[in-house]
């Protein structure tokens, strides 16, 4: 009789563990500090080739403004941020998701 059996199930879980995706969620608080209201912020995996959806839904981070921002199953930590402005400008950015609470839209 073999004491072994019982914990081939366990050991093979133990080894597969770190090879696990742990998707987290993430909060952002965005500060705009740009002088122009922030009208969609997209945010995606920079391994991403789309983005995801705009983070903002129908708010307006005005200038001046914070917003609370939340990234679901992050799996990854460096994520690619695209921002549109009220007056048309869009500017590409980066940020790590996991390392950071707040992000600041300076001019």
């Amino acid at each position: 009789m073999s004491l072994t059996r019982p914990f081939v199930p366990v050991l093979v879980a133990a080894l597969l563990a770190p090879f696990a995706a742990h998707a987290e969620t993430e909060t952002l608080r965005v500060r705009n500090r740009s002088g122009v209201d922030l009208v969609r912020m997209f945010a995606s995996p920079v391994t991403d080739e789309y983005w995801r959806d705009d983070l903002l839904g129908e708010y307006v981070v005005p200038s001046g403004g914070n917003a609370d921002v939340t990234i679901r199953n992050v799996s990854e930590c460096l994520y690619d941020l695209l921002m549109l402005f009220s007056d048309g400008a869009v500017v590409p950015d980066r940020v790590d998701v996991c390392a950071s609470d707040s992000y600041t839209v300076e001019p």
